[in-house]
């Protein structure tokens, strides 16, 4: 064993060079800051990172680990027997951390050893369940109990029967002679007994951290297996429920499971015991008696599982509506649907919190049954011994071992069987959703033709010459139950892809343009027909494939690991990437270039920013097979330009042919509705109706072109070949400085940062959301409930004075009456207490939840969702299930034992010396530990978002896993993190437990002074000595446990703390003013004004408006336009008060001549109409997701879809505007989710409607729908359109053209195009021309007619 002290100088002394190396460091990185700024700039002279780190976090640097040991190193067997090892840990972290003013963060943590490390773990039960054709309860039960954490589940198992043995080893004699010998079998029996204890229970927290992270490590390796059909269909409310709720709360069941699994040995040795003690079976009758609790608790605790069952589907509904609300935050504000969410959260949560009431209702009463056991079970069985005729006398030292026994089995037999039940049941019911998540058959694309086999892959297809990929009569369907009557979504398709090809699909909106990408990903369930790859019916992995789809997966890191995906680091190839996907001038402009740090769903990135971070990502892939979908739309028309040359023409058939020789030529399949870029592929598909219409070069389709669209389509067909052959004029690699690496994450904030200590102010917080005169109620019901304990047993102890006097029927009723008394007193402390636990926890979730409706979208922006969703699963789950028990667990046990002290003191004054010895050392400990033990308890909680917020990322993402074949790395990455919770977990168990043997270890000597001094003072009071004893040797556990319940309800108030965080969100404006009443008829009319209006996002960002001035006159149909970053998008933010302007006197937004900001936001934005970019449809019906406040009938809904071209699809759906959509892409694509909006549009009649991008997803024909449905149905209407195709705004009023936060240009198109009515051409050097000249000569000349005509019109 090495000495403690010499280990902790040994880390202070490394702790003090730390700090000089930190102070060297700082003037080395001056120095290097210095040398980097004199090198010569060169092209893309990035920092070679050949091993890229986690995608947890960016690391500044590598730190030195702050406590270089993990739990036990360098400690003998005897050490870590007596705990001395978690002892020093915790006096290291008082000495260097608390000491000093600091606060314990996860650097802090010690290592985990490789019997702590969870990667064994985790691959033993992966290579067990593959084992396995169905998951069933037993099967996980085998895997985790039995499996590679079976020697945990062993040793949990041995110290605890121990234990029990020991626990039940002595039995008090009459016989004078062999009291000093008893007593001290009973020192050694009590010393072996918490000895033992702890380790069980040490062992116990071990197999718990380690057996829930695995369960959920398993549950997130099926997740990356599944296709994304096969995650919609499993329901992903359930998923995120089940990692955050179920699993965790295992986390606890797999704790008292080993304790209750023992009960069997104090059954023997009480019926053992009970039968010598009184000479025959009579003694067994005791334990029959307390046996009738059984029937009790198992009757309670069935209905409770049925409850519990009943409430897991409110649960995950409710998260996947908060999730919903999260994800959509920005749009539901623009959409003044806060309410409409609140509503049904609302509602999911009040029928959860019905279920939550009945379920803890139950488990009071089950407490309160087995909580006074030995009091009334003793009680029956004393009137069973003398009115029954077994004894005529009563031996009081007799009865009062029986209470004592009885007290025992309190603990071992009827609590533990009850938390056995309970454990049972929760370990039932989570399993058996665990199970249903491991058996979700992966819905890989099936051929539903019998006579078609998938082939096994022929290593000589390298030698095929024929097409690459043929499809022939190939029918798709987006399900795995097809039936006759099942709709198909392509049909009878018939192509062959030859290597080296450039293909370009093109069609209507829902045509199936996507679903055929998704064919070629095996992303749809079922096909008919056949689908070959080199000849051979087609099987998942034959092609390598690059995606990008419509809605780019972004994830929160920097840009690089964005685009490297898991891929080691290439710097030439890296370079060339980013040169093809023009993101050079992008990075240019940001601080930290490539290393900059992306906000969740990217938030910090425009949209053409990221379809262009997913296209280097694809390209950097060097795939097989390209597929492109619709990635120009996104962006302006000279980045399409440039994207479609550089990126698809030269990067892909010519740079990676180079880089590449030996493989085949690669395939580009594009799904576009810019058919200037589809007529320069070399073959075209056109589909209609999930139909091939037509397919080949330009020639072979062109008279088929009109079907898309027809204008175009006749423009197209003159001067082809000419722009063909028009010269590309290839833009050079731009040159910037090479950067430190030394970056702070500087967008998302640190949760540890945000984290408030636990003070008196918030249990007074918490307490304010319960009834005062409750709470004065359950503290004199306890006291009541202590005091009629102690009187019942001062009267058992006197029971040989009520004989003596034969007074022994009034014995008798007093016993009776106390035993009544103590029932009603506990069952009313217990409703009293289980209906104010939970009702204050749906308040706070009430106030929680409306608190994240009114709050600004700068929270959101710096808040991952998982971090937020984790205060509505992780913490609220932990508060509904736990709190009650805690609370109820610190009442009694600490009133328990004050009570026993002043009892001590009464019954021998000379015990008030060790009583102040016990308090004194029991408060000092008390005093760090709580503060250790809750700020552990605090990085444990805060390490559980990242998990959550990986697992939701994935599910965001698990396209593009399974694309890219990086599954592997998704699950290290997921693996990493589980050990950093499992690391946190254990370090807060272990601090717990240390604290708790500290605590025994005291009260084991207390007790052992206090039982000899008893025996020496009191040895001829018979009636003292017995109720000394008794109390001595019961109350030590008592102790412990209760002061680590009150540090554990303290971890619960940080909990509570963590929710309140949410609560004190500082809200944005009021959502309604008096002004809103005054102002009833708002707007009267379109007029938009800006004035001088500067804006920044978020405070100490820059502005992005920059005294922007501009007036839009009633009814006028206006075009912005810009480049990416010019500030669009801003000024939408603007009107919608999404930010709000800066505070200056002179800056306005007017709208119908009113400042907006004397107007609530609810009225602002629910009187404004907007199409988003990317559409936002909620789980739900069609019909809420049209109408979510129910305001409209079903006749004006089918009116609007009928006016957005959609009535004949959504009555094609066999429950028509009552489908559900929960899986929306299977029910719409992008396209027709965008004209949903519209119809949203139509529904709301707006005199302000803002398009933001609207129509990049959609077809041309398809925007010019939108277009002309607009104009129509809303003359009168302000319209606002930001827009990359600018043939769609050629006819509009006016065009603004935004630069840098500013308006530069402002007035009609033709007049930003022409000098005069006399120009027939393009003849005025702007802006807004040079944009238009970039479209192509072609579409500039389409652009000027359709503005000249406008003008003409005027």
């Amino acid at each position: 064993m090495i000495d403690i002290n010499s280990q902790q100088d040994s880390l202070e002394r490394q702790i003090y060079k730390r700090e000089d190396a930190t102070n060297n460091q700082i003037l080395t990185g001056m120095n290097e800051q210095q040398d980097l700024s004199n090198q010569e700039s060169q092209p893309f002279n990035l920092q070679e990172v050949q091993d890229q780190p986690s995608m947890i976090t960016i690391q500044e640097e590598e730190e030195v680990q702050f406590y270089p040991y993990h739990h036990g190193q360098n400690y003998s067997f005897i050490s870590k027997f007596a705990f001395l090892d978690l002892t020093a840990y915790s006096l290291f972290l008082k000495k260097n951390i608390l000491d000093k003013g600091d606060k314990i963060a996860e650097k802090h943590l010690p290592k985990l050893s490789t019997f702590e490390d969870l990667k064994q773990t985790v691959q033993d039960a992966k290579n067990r369940i593959k084992q396995q054709k169905q998951i069933k309860f037993g099967d996980l039960v085998r895997i985790i109990f039995f499996g590679q954490l079976k020697w945990l589940s062993v040793g949990c198992f041995f110290c605890h029967f121990i234990e029990a043995i020991a626990r039940n080893g002595v039995s008090m004699k009459d016989e004078k002679d062999m009291a000093y010998g008893f007593a001290v079998l009973l020192v050694f029996l009590n010393l072996l007994c918490f000895l033992t204890m702890h380790h069980g229970y040490n062992f116990a927290m071990i197999f718990s951290s380690k057996a829930r992270m695995t369960l959920i490590n398993l549950v997130y390796q099926k997740l990356t297996e599944l296709s994304a059909y096969s995650i919609v269909q499993a329901n992903i409310g359930k998923i995120l429920n089940l990692v955050s709720g179920d699993i965790n709360q295992l986390e606890y069941v797999f704790i008292t499971i080993f304790y209750s699994s023992v009960c069997f040995v104090s059954m023997i040795f009480g019926c053992f015991i009970l039968w010598d003690r009184f000479s025959g079976p009579i003694g067994i009758i005791a334990f029959a008696i307390i046996f009738l609790v059984y029937p009790i608790q198992i009757a309670l605790q069935s209905f409770n599982s049925e409850t519990i069952k009943n409430s897991k589907p409110y649960q995950d509904q409710r998260l996947k509506l908060t999730n919903e609300l999260i994800e959509g935050i920005r749009l539901i504000k623009m959409y003044a649907w806060e309410q409409a969410f609140f509503k049904m959260i609302s509602i999911m949560r009040k029928k959860e919190y019905i279920c939550l009431l009945k379920i803890n209702f139950r488990s009071a009463l089950d407490r309160l049954f087995s909580l006074i056991s030995q009091i009334w079970s003793s009680f029956i069985f004393f009137v069973i011994l003398y009115y029954g005729g077994f004894r005529k006398t009563m031996n009081v030292a007799e009865m009062i071992s029986t209470i004592q026994l009885l007290t025992f089995f309190k603990v071992s037999c009827v609590f533990m069987v009850s938390y056995g039940i309970q454990s049972l049941i929760h370990i039932k019911v989570s399993f058996a959703r665990i199970a249903s998540i491991l058996n979700i058959e992966n819905q890989e694309m099936k051929n539903l033709d019998q006579g078609h086999q998938k082939s096994k892959f022929n290593t000589n297809s390298q030698f095929y010459t024929g097409p690459r990929i043929q499809l022939q009569n190939f029918t798709s369907f987006w399900t795995n139950s097809v039936t006759e009557t099942t709709k198909p979504i392509l049909k009878n398709l018939t192509l062959d892809i030859q290597a080296g090809e450039s293909w370009a699909i093109i069609g209507r909106v829902g045509c199936g343009k996507s679903t055929l990408l998704s064919a070629f990903l095996y992303e749809i369930p079922a096909y008919k027909g056949s689908f070959k790859i080199d000849g051979q019916e087609a099987n998942k992995g034959f092609l390598s494939i690059a995606y990008v789809e419509q809605e780019p997966f972004i994830f929160p890191d920097t840009i690089r690991r964005n685009i490297l995906f898991g891929r080691s680091y290439d710097k030439a190839l890296y370079q060339k990437v980013l040169h093809a996907s023009q993101l050079e001038e992008d990075l240019s402009q940001m601080k930290y270039q490539d290393h900059t740090q992306i906000g969740e769903r990217g938030i910090t990135l425009s949209g053409g920013q990221k379809a262009r971070i997913a296209l280097a990502r694809a390209l950097y892939q060097q795939a097989d097979l390209y597929l492109f979908d619709d990635p120009l739309s996104a962006v302006d028309a000279n980045v399409a330009k440039n994207i479609f040359q550089m990126a698809i023409k030269e990067f892909i058939f010519q740079y990676q042919v180079q880089r590449n020789p030996e493989k085949k030529q690669p395939i580009v399949i594009l799904v576009t509705h810019q058919i200037q870029y589809a007529v320069q592929c070399e073959k075209i598909a056109i589909l209609n109706d999930g139909e091939l219409i037509a397919q080949g070069c330009y020639n072979d389709v062109k008279s088929n072109l009109y079907m898309v669209n027809e204008d175009f389509a006749q423009q197209l067909n003159s001067n082809l070949e000419q722009k063909k052959n028009q010269k590309f004029i290839q833009k050079p690699f731009q040159q910037r400085k090479k950067i430190s690496y030394k970056i702070a994450n500087n967008l998302i904030g640190d949760e540890a940062d945000q984290q408030q200590l636990i003070t008196l102010k918030t249990y007074f917080r918490y307490y304010q959301f319960w009834n005062i005169i409750i709470i004065v109620c359950i503290l004199l019901l306890e006291v009541g409930s202590e005091v009629i304990i102690n009187f019942y047993q001062r009267v058992v102890s006197l029971f040989q004075l009520y004989q003596e006097e034969n007074n022994i029927d009034t014995a008798y009723y007093i016993l009776g009456m106390l035993t009544l008394g103590l029932f009603l007193c506990n069952l009313v402390k217990y409703s009293l207490n289980t209906y104010s636990v939970q009702t204050s926890t749906q308040k706070i979730h009430q106030q929680m939840l409306k608190s994240l409706t009114l709050a600004p979208i700068s929270y959101f922006d710096v808040n991952p969702s998982g971090r937020i969703l984790n205060r509505f699963s992780n913490d609220l789950s932990l508060c509904d299930n736990q709190t009650n028990y805690v609370s109820l667990d610190v009442l009694e046990i600490i009133g328990n034992f004050l009570f026993a002290l002043i009892t001590l003191a009464i019954l021998q004054p000379y015990f008030l010396i060790m009583a102040a010895f016990i308090i004194i050392i029991d408060v000092y400990q008390f005093s760090y530990a709580k503060k250790i033990i809750s700020q552990l308890n605090e990085i444990e909680l805060m390490s559980r978002s990242p998990l959550f917020d990986f697992l939701k990322k994935t599910l965001g993402g698990v396209i593009q896993l399974r694309v890219y074949q990086q599954q592997d790395w998704f699950r290290q990455q997921f693996l990493e993190i589980s050990n950093k919770c499992n690391q946190s977990a254990l370090a807060y168990y272990y601090s717990s437990r240390s604290f708790g043997f500290n605590l025994d270890v005291v009260g084991f000597i207390a007790s052992t002074v206090g039982i000899f001094v008893f025996l020496k003072l009191n040895f001829e009071n018979i009636a003292i000595l017995s109720q000394g004893l008794l109390i001595l040797t019961t109350y030590n556990d008592s102790l412990q446990w209760g002061l680590r319940q009150l540090i554990t309800f303290e971890t619960q108030i940080n909990s509570y703390n963590r929710m309140f965080q949410i609560i004190d969100i500082l809200p944005e404006p009021p959502h309604n003013t008096e002004e809103d009443i005054k102002h009833s008829n708002f707007p009267k009319n379109g007029k938009v004004k800006f004035e001088n209006v500067f804006m920044r996002y978020r405070q100490n960002c820059d502005l992005v408006l920059k005294g922007l001035s501009f007036e839009i006159q009633s009814g006028e149909k206006i075009g912005c336009v810009g480049r990416t970053g010019a500030g669009k998008s801003s000024i939408i933010q603007a009107i919608f008060r999404m930010s709000e302007i800066e505070n200056d006197t002179e800056s306005k937004i007017s709208i119908s001549d009113l400042n907006i900001t004397k107007l609530g936001l609810h009225k602002l934005r629910s009187n404004i109409g907007i199409i988003p970019q990317s559409p936002f449809l909620f789980t739900g019906t069609i019909r809420r997701n049209l109408d979510p406040f129910d305001k409209y009938k079903d006749e004006q809904l089918w009116q609007a879809l009928e006016q957005t071209d959609l009535l004949i699809h959504v009555k094609s759906l066999s429950k028509g505007i009552m489908t559900d959509m929960s899986d929306a892409n299977s029910v719409f694509s992008v396209g027709q989710k965008q004209l949903i909006c519209l119809a949203r549009i139509i529904l709301e009649k707006r005199k302000i409607i803002v398009l933001d991008e609207a129509t990049a997803n959609v077809d041309m024909k398809t925007d010019e729908f939108i277009q002309e449905t607009l104009k129509n149905r809303f003359s009168d209407c302000t319209l606002i359109t930001i827009a990359h195709r600018l043939n769609t705004i050629a006819d509009y009023d006016k065009v603004m053209v935004v630069n840098e936060g500013q308006v530069v240009e402002f007035d009609t198109p033709f007049n930003l195009l022409a000098n005069s009515l006399n120009s027939i051409s393009v003849d005025k050097a702007t802006e807004f021309s040079k944009l238009v000249k970039n479209t192509g000569e072609q579409n500039t000349q389409v652009i000027f007619d359709i503005a000249k005509s406008t003008q003409l019109k005027k």
